[in-house]
């Protein structure tokens, strides 16, 4: 899992979306679609949960937009980030988180997809 540095805006917190370079993050890979990540605020020492909603592809560069999710501790971020261990069974914390955010993606889907139909 990858963790972003960044300072969040007051309309980053507002939006929860925001755009971040795969350049000035100097990402070691590149990020894909629906990819869970942390976000990290220097400035506040904040941890979000964040997921990477759209990519943008430039000759020189990628853009990721992410969508925030929620806040989380730092030790919470730290278990996400620390790697899976073999048969540990445990119900964790990014368990929940992962299983929130299909929800919302689901609900999502299943909204727009009825506003498709309803518009026909």
């Amino acid at each position: 899992m990858e963790q972003i540095e960044v300072a969040l805006s007051a309309f980053t917190h507002r939006s929860r979306s925001l755009t971040v370079s795969h350049v000035d993050q100097a990402l070691s890979r590149g990020l894909e679609p629906a990819e869970h990540l942390i976000v990290h605020d220097p400035v506040t020492n904040e941890h979000f949960t964040a997921v990477v909603a759209d990519i943008h592809f430039e000759l020189a560069d990628t853009s990721y937009r992410l969508e925030l999710g929620t806040r989380i501790t730092a030790t919470e971020a730290a278990e996400w980030l620390a790697p899976s261990v073999a048969g540990d069974d445990r119900l964790t914390t990014r368990d929940l988180i992962d299983l929130l955010a299909e929800l919302r993606r689901s609900e999502r889907e299943v909204s727009e997809a009825l506003a498709e139909i309803r518009a026909r």
